[in-house]
């Protein structure tokens, strides 16, 4: 019996004594939620965040996170500020107003993604006041605002090389040709294949501009110049610019790009070639792609007009892309006619098929290789050989790639091509090799 009391007397002192030390510390945590609320009123973050920081053991209680959050997000601290609303807002899912912050840490934390998430989740519920979702709309845009801004991108790099080229002016191996009707002929220089060692400059530019989340516009600039030894006739400037407008539609990217490349040989302008072409690639997984586009195009010649012509070409292909490797196959035709009937013996339709692979072989080491045949078919009779004209082309190619760092590289690239030719005369086959250096900006 007596037992029985002692045993009463010391449950009751225990029970009692944890209940003065639970009000006690509900005291303690309402004075701490007054006085971080009162430095958060008279704009003493650094000094609210400080307080917080030390009362860890209130974490994970809703009305403390909040104020720990809007301290941290005010004191520049983005990420504990996060940590804040996102227990916030898991406890009371609608507490709208620790929404608003949590979508406020996002876009200081950059998370862009999550931000945009939030505030979709206010402005499509029926529980949140107008107030909150026009908030929200506000928040949203300048997410979406400060996401378009960071996408914004401009990249440039200069490649200086040297090299050999076997057959400059694409010449033919033969001494003599024979013309109907006219008998055999000796060629000229200018007919024959001539080597040459030059150097060239490349330069690349390009500035991407988001316009909202699905669509965006390029625009972008590419220019050869190539100084020979000896051949300075051939000296030449080549340079390509570009306008693409592109829109992402679910797994399909939709984009046209207009372009116009002059080429200026040995100081004068040769000729000039304006194109649009409009194309989508489709994602079939995150492997596997599918593109095509359709090209429109008009080629100028500054010093003959029977050059001249307008031309389509029809691109289809597929690529597949793992870790190491990327590897894609097309097929292509293109048709050229010619612009006055006298040029008619230079139209022509070009069908080919491609193959081009690029590997990372290790960390600084890249390979990347193509081959491509094409079947030329010209239109109409050549004037001086009485024939219609057939050429066939192999083009073979390869580059390996040694990155120094991220924006120097040196690389050594092989190109060769052999034209085969009903007509001797447009017969040969073409050795380049150069040794560059590019640096990246």
């Amino acid at each position: 019996m007596i037992k029985h009391l002692i045993f009463s007397i010391l449950l009751s002192y225990l029970a009692l004594h944890s209940l003065n030390a639970k009000a006690e510390d509900n005291v303690s945590y309402v004075k701490l939620l007054g006085e971080l609320q009162h430095l958060i009123s008279n704009k003493q973050y650094a000094e609210a965040y400080k307080s917080s920081q030390k009362n860890y053991k209130y974490l994970g209680e809703p009305d403390f996170d909040y104020l720990l959050g809007i301290s941290a997000l005010n004191s520049g601290e983005s990420a504990p500020a996060v940590f804040a609303f996102e227990r916030v807002v898991e406890d009371k899912p609608q507490w709208y107003e620790a929404r608003l912050y949590l979508i406020k840490s996002y876009i200081a934390a950059n998370n862009l993604p999550a931000a945009n998430s939030q505030a979709l989740v206010i402005i499509n519920t029926n529980t949140s006041s107008d107030r909150v979702k026009t908030a929200a709309q506000t928040l949203l845009d300048i997410s979406q605002r400060k996401q378009r801004t960071t996408a914004r991108s401009f990249n440039q790099s200069i490649e200086l090389a040297y090299g050999v080229d076997d057959n400059v002016n694409a010449g033919t191996s033969e001494d003599t040709i024979l013309i109907p009707n006219l008998g055999e002929f000796l060629l000229s220089s200018d007919s024959k294949s001539t080597d040459d060692n030059y150097v060239k400059l490349n330069y690349k530019g390009r500035y991407s501009h988001p316009i909202d989340q699905q669509s965006s516009l390029s625009i972008g600039i590419n220019t050869d110049w190539y100084k020979f030894n000896e051949l300075s006739q051939y000296d030449r400037i080549n340079t390509h610019l570009s306008a693409r407008y592109q829109y992402q539609l679910n797994n399909t990217r939709w984009y046209v790009q207009a372009g116009v490349t002059p080429l200026l040989l040995d100081g004068d302008l040769y000729r000039t070639e304006t194109t649009l072409t409009g194309g989508a690639s489709y994602q079939i997984d995150k492997q596997l792609s599918l593109f095509g586009a359709l090209t429109l195009g008009d080629m100028n010649n500054s010093f003959d007009e029977k050059l001249d012509n307008s031309f389509y070409a029809l691109n289809i292909g597929a690529s597949y892309m793992s870790s190491r490797w990327l590897q894609s196959v097309s097929a292509s035709h293109k048709s050229e006619i010619a612009s006055i009937e006298s040029g008619d013996f230079n139209a022509r339709n070009i069908n080919g098929i491609y193959y081009q692979v690029t590997a990372l072989l290790a960390q600084q080491w890249q390979l990347s290789a193509q081959t491509g045949y094409q079947w030329i078919e010209y239109q109409d009779e050549h004037p001086l050989f009485m024939q219609n004209r057939d050429d066939n082309l192999l083009i073979l190619s390869s580059s390996l790639r040694y990155l120094i760092n991220k924006s120097l590289a040196l690389q050594l690239a092989l190109n060769y091509q052999d034209k085969t030719s009903d007509i001797s005369l447009f017969e040969y086959d073409r050795f380049d090799t150069n040794l560059s250096a590019s640096y990246s900006f």
